[in-house]
Order: structure tokens, then sequence, then C-alpha cells
């Protein structure tokens, strides 16, 4: 490490200079005042000196500078107002994922898991997904992602991938809903090498509030596998659960399952179900954790294979 010394009156110099530049510099975003209502009801007046579609940053001459999310806010006052109306146009001019104008006006987000264990033995997790979500008055889009892979002493124990897709049209002024989806699969470790399933079907809206809903689904849906013992076409009846709890500001539920059974041999099922926690960490940067647990049960499996195929995981989420 190379390390320089200066006279300590130097230094002194070169701080208070560099004080005076921050000070120039942000003079003029503290040219006005305003005053700002809390959700809590309480009430900050103080110069604002930063402001995002997120947060915004202000200088209160007793408490310092503060950082407030803009859902914590009911009101702001003063001058201020005009820049709020522009954050909002640029909300609806949203430039889609990394400005390219794909999946504009979704949420988008990217997921992230790492575990690794070096020692006595090693191990190795990895998990990444990307989810997009859309939603108006007569449609709902849920798009997405995954990629898991996993070893444990030089030895791969998970490999797979899966993409899926799934469009709800909405009925005006009606609980009910058409859907339909698909969902391709690949696993190392599965009974086949890769798998093809569509639905169609038909939703009712059991629950619908701001915080909390519940979605009942049944359809018919139609199965594909490619290099198992059986890779005939099977038409299956689906019945599922949707559920999302926003338990507070930072924390939300999510709990997923669908049971799908062959119309020739009922007693031949398979289940898919799917919890997810979430905990936002930082609202400014769309930062979030999240424990996941997924779980997939087939009854009728090749020689060998395992009926459970049971995953747990931690993560972090971006909002992109």
């Amino acid at each position: 490490m190379i390390i320089f010394h200066r006279p300590l009156n130097t230094v002194a110099i070169l701080f208070s200079k560099t004080l005076l530049l921050l000070a120039l510099v942000m003079l003029p975003t503290l040219s006005y005042a305003t005053s700002i209502k809390l959700i809590t009801g309480d009430e900050i007046k103080a110069n604002i000196i930063e402001e995002t579609d997120a947060y915004i940053k202000v200088d209160h001459k007793v408490l310092g500078q503060l950082t407030i999310a803009r859902d914590e806010i009911i009101t702001i006052e003063g001058n201020i107002q005009t820049s709020l109306d522009s954050v909002i146009t640029d909300e609806d001019n949203d430039a889609g994922l990394f400005g390219t104008g794909i999946l504009s006006n979704w949420e988008r987000s990217f997921t992230l898991g790492l575990n690794g264990k070096e020692g006595n033995s090693q191990a190795f997790d990895f998990h990444t997904a990307f989810d997009a979500d859309y939603k108006d008055d007569n449609k709902r889009w849920d798009l997405g992602a995954q990629f898991n892979f996993s070893q444990k002493d030089g030895e791969t124990t998970h490999d797979d991938f899966n993409i899926f897709a799934t469009r709800d049209w909405l009925l005006p002024n009606s609980q009910w809903l058409y859907f339909a989806s698909g969902k391709f699969d690949w696993d190392e470790f599965k009974s086949w090498d890769y798998r093809v399933t569509g639905i169609v079907g038909v939703g009712y809206e059991f629950i619908e509030k701001e915080n909390f809903f519940l979605i009942g689904r049944s359809g018919i849906a139609g199965k594909k596998n490619f290099g198992s013992d059986d890779d005939n076409f099977e038409p299956e009846l689906m019945i599922g659960l949707d559920s999302d709890w926003t338990i507070s500001k930072v924390q939300s539920l999510a709990f997923k399952t669908e049971f799908f059974m062959p119309f020739e041999q009922a007693d031949d099922y398979r289940n898919l179900s799917k919890l997810d926690w979430k905990f936002k960490l930082d609202s400014t940067m769309e930062l979030s954790f999240k424990l996941g647990l997924e779980n997939e049960y087939e009854s009728v499996v090749d020689t060998g294979s395992k009926h459970n195929d049971f995953k747990y995981r931690a993560a972090i989420i971006w909002g992109l």
C-alpha cells in the first residue's frame, strides 16, 4: 500500500475547499422549502435536495439530511408539486427493460441466489430468475424464466431450466376470467429430458383486495415429454390456486399450487407447489430478500427416480 503524507494544514485547506465546493453545488437545490405530511401524521418542514420516483431527500435544520420513501408521504406542499408531476410523467413513459422499450410499464425483477461451502466437503448452489408482470382493466400477464444448478463434492445434484407465460382475460364487472398458459421445462435429473405443457381454462377471483387476492383455476392441459419411457401426448385436467398477500410495506407472501390428473388414469397425478416470502431491503434500489420453497410431485416415475423434487433457496431480487 502506498501512503502519501501531507502537512496537517494542507489537508485542512483541501477539506475546507471540498466542503465549499459541495455547498456551492448544492446551493441551487436548496432554494425552496416545503411542508411534507407523513402517513404517521407527522409534518416535516425542510428543504428538498434530491427527488426520485421512489424517495425524496431533504435537509432539516435540526434533524439534518433525511431520506423519505414516497409511499410514506401523504402530501407535499410547495414548489415541489411541479417536479412530482414530471416524475409521474416519467413513470408513465417507462423506457422498458434497460431502456430498450421491451416490457415497458411492466413490473420487472431479476433474482440471484448463490450459496457455497469449502472445507471437509464442497457444495455450490446457483439460482437465477427473471420475472415480469403486467395488469390493466382487461388483461393480466405473468412471464418468467429460471435456472438452477447445484453441486456437492464435485457431483452435480441439480441442473434445470424452465420458461413460462400466463395470460388472463379479465371480464368487466365480474370475478370470472379466462386464461391460457404455456411452460417449457428442461431437467437433467428427471425421468424425461424436457417437457412442454399448455393449459387453457377459466378462473374465479374468490378474494380480490388491495393487499390480498385468491384465485381458483381449472382447465384442460396437454403434456408432452421428450426422452422418457413414455413420450406420448397426454391430456390432463388441471385444478389450481393462486394467492398473494401483502403483509406490510416491506413483506409479502405468495403461494401457488397446481394439480394435474390424466383423463385416462385419474390415480396418476402430479402436483407443482411454490411458496415465496419477500422482504424489501431498499425502496430506492428496489432491492428485496426472498426465501422460496418449491416441490414437484409425480405419482409415476421411471425406475430409480424419486417422486418428490423439493427445492429451497434464499436469494436477492432487484427491480429492473
